[in-house]
């Protein structure tokens, strides 16, 4: 067999492309075969859960809340470790304070993310009840004020608790409640330190 100089080169462009090909499928076999760094690459990543910390604690002054009903939006930051280059993944999470009847004459509140748990669309906070039976297919008892999700008009009563103490669902499609805020009051202020865990919020 005669080799002329067309088919020698051809041969030698050739080997970067077969080596290539060759690697690629190459690589998943030899990573199965090569064992993990170490304990902390398996044992040591899944023995407990990784609870996301808050970036920065959110606060209010119980004042900016001077009457039943007053609320207050705001956006909470929270770090999830991430067994990357990066580190940690930063959510930002957007929540509603609503301060609801008083209880035996302390100020009462909620704290909620305004994640809607059906698709993930921000809902509002609607205290006007001619506005909710207008847009959202809903009438409140007199005097009670509700959530509500613009997307697929899921409301929520905040008032009215589930199994799991939170702002029960009243109409629409959401599967659940919103999650809630852990917080507490504490010298005149209201501190929000994280949310509840569970699924996705």
């Amino acid at each position: 067999m005669n080799f002329d100089r067309r088919d020698f080169v051809k041969g030698i462009l050739a080997i970067p492309v077969v080596g290539t090909i060759a690697a690629v499928f190459a690589s998943p076999f030899v990573r199965y075969l090569k064992p993990s760094s170490g304990p902390t690459a398996t044992a040591e990543i899944f023995k407990r859960p990784d609870k996301p910390s808050p970036v920065k604690e959110i606060s209010f002054d119980i004042n900016e809340f001077a009457g039943t009903w007053d609320f207050k939006y705001f956006m909470f930051q929270e770090s999830n470790k991430e067994y990357t280059s990066v580190g940690e993944q930063i959510k930002t999470i957007p929540g509603v304070v609503v301060r609801t009847p008083d209880l035996e004459g302390y100020p009462n509140f909620v704290v909620f993310s305004r994640v809607c748990p059906h698709l993930g669309c921000v809902f509002n906070y609607v205290p006007v009840e001619a506005e909710v039976a207008a847009g959202y297919n809903y009438t409140p008892p007199p005097g009670q004020k509700v959530f509500a999700c613009p997307c697929h008009l899921s409301v929520y009563d905040p008032m009215q608790l589930d199994t799991k103490g939170r702002g029960k669902v009243v109409s629409g499609p959401a599967p659940r409640s919103p999650f809630k805020f852990i917080f507490k009051v504490e010298d005149g202020r209201i501190f929000i330190s994280s949310l509840e865990s569970g699924g996705i919020s």
